[in-house]
C-alpha cells in the first residue's frame, strides 16, 4: 500500500482503504483504525497510536464523514453487510425527519 504522504487528502486514503478492505465499508471504527494504522506505518511506527504523531491523525469525525460522503453522495463502495446498510438508511431517515420537524 502507498504511504499517507502519497495521498493528498484523507478522502483519497479512505477511498483506497474502502476499496481494498471490505470491513472498512461496514464499520467506521475499523475504517478509523485502518486510517490510523496506515499513518503510523508511513512513519515507521506500530499502531499503538504514538502520542508524538497524534497531531498527524485526522479527527475521527473526518474519517466518518468522508466515508459517508463517498457512500451516500457518490453511491460507491457501499456497505456489503445488509444489516449495516439497513441501519444506516434507518438512521438517515430519522435525521431527515428530525431536520424537517425543526
Amino acid at each position: 500500500m502507498d504511504t499517507i504522504e502519497e495521498f493528498k487528502t484523507v478522502e483519497q486514503l479512505v477511498r483506497v482503504l474502502m476499496a481494498q478492505d471490505e470491513k472498512c465499508r461496514n464499520s467506521d471504527k475499523w475504517l478509523t483504525f485502518r486510517v490510523f494504522e496506515e499513518i503510523a506505518k508511513s512513519h515507521g511506527e506500530r499502531i499503538y497510536l504514538p502520542f508524538k504523531l497524534f497531531d498527524k491523525f485526522p479527527a475521527f469525525e473526518t474519517v466518518k464523514r468522508t466515508r459517508a460522503k463517498i457512500q451516500n453522495v457518490e453511491k460507491v463502495l457501499l456497505p456489503t453487510d445488509p444489516q449495516v446498510l439497513l441501519k444506516r438508511q434507518k438512521r438517515q431517515g430519522e435525521v431527515r425527519q428530525w431536520a424537517r420537524d425543526y
